[in-house]
């Protein structure tokens, strides 16, 4: 694919979520400031439940000081963030090159098709009205867009080992839907999820299954990365470890509890053109899925839920 930017390579670090949170903010700054798209994939210390912009806490149906809680700028419900999943940003300037957010989505989640078909996995396809790119017709990564005045941000996350499943259902809402005469459960699907750790060649039997899964984030990381700069980049890696510096709305908004519980304060359209699927100040909303099915059609939800 074409090289359409100056880049910035931001590394993958392992920061708490709201730190990851406010580095996302950071760098919509930077791009906005220097003029350059940047790239950074990442991971949580802990086990984190995000809730999209505009969804509200009823979500989570247990708090039992286990996992963190965070709140992302981007809409969509609500996603666990763990040590079996790798998560990416792009930030860009808002330069004319993209003309709408779709075209920014279906570009790097083209590139990140592209990238898994060059690591040998195989049946991969971007569903762009849903936001995801599948493998074997299910769920494997998803992602967001916050399309901002100045710059903008893609963010998802791609499964690589399988998820607990139990876990995830002892603290967050998953749904079900009843097609045709039968009923299809979200934890279903996430059962079914095609984790790349069991589909790549790299499943060498003298890795354990955490070096194993370790070694399948870099090497997809890389993959990404030189897939999206050909190559050309300037290195940031370790500065979002060392960096304390953010902008004054990251410094209130992601710490303390006001923005998790309150989504305060909002976004207003002096700073954002669209967060795409959410209004910038409407109500919270409730009774959402799991972010990964929010958007996918019934007849492709029964696919990936089905456990005959």
């Amino acid at each position: 694919m074409e090289r359409l930017f100056d880049y910035e390579y931001w590394g993958y670090d392992t920061l708490p979520i709201k730190r990851n949170m406010s580095m996302e903010d950071f760098l919509l700054a930077h791009s906005e400031l220097r003029k350059k798209a940047t790239i950074r994939f990442w991971n949580v210390e802990r086990d984190s439940v995000v809730l999209g912009y505009a969804e509200d806490t009823s979500a989570i149906i247990s708090r039992d000081g286990s996992f963190d809680v965070a709140r992302r700028i981007t809409g969509g419900s609500h996603v666990q963030f763990d040590e079996n999943c790798l998560a990416y940003s792009f930030t860009i300037p808002r330069d004319a090159k993209f003309l709408h957010f779709d075209e920014m989505r279906n570009y790097f989640a083209k590139c990140i098709e592209e990238s898994l078909v060059e690591l040998g996995i195989e049946t991969v396809k971007t569903d762009s009205a849903a936001s995801t790119v599948n493998v074997d017709g299910k769920v494997v990564a998803s992602h967001a867009i916050f399309w901002g005045v100045k710059s903008a941000l893609m963010h998802g996350l791609i499964v690589v080992d399988p998820y607990n499943v139990d876990k995830i259902a002892s603290r967050v809402m998953l749904k079900s839907r009843v097609i045709g005469k039968k009923t299809y459960t979200e934890y279903d699907a996430l059962k079914n999820i095609p984790a790349l750790s069991t589909i790549t060649k790299f499943s060498d039997v003298y890795l354990n299954k955490r070096m194993r899964r370790e070694y399948i984030k870099k090497v997809l990381a890389k993959a990404i990365l030189n897939k999206v700069t050909l190559g050309d980049y300037e290195n940031k890696s370790g500065i979002a470890v060392r960096t304390e510096a953010a902008p004054p709305t990251s410094a209130t908004r992601h710490v303390g509890q006001i923005w998790v519980e309150k989504r305060r304060p909002v976004y207003t359209k002096k700073e954002v053109d669209a967060i795409p699927g959410e209004e910038l100040a409407g109500k919270l909303k409730g009774d959402l899925g799991y972010c990964l099915y929010i958007q996918v059609k019934d007849t492709d939800f029964s696919a990936m839920a089905n456990n005959e």
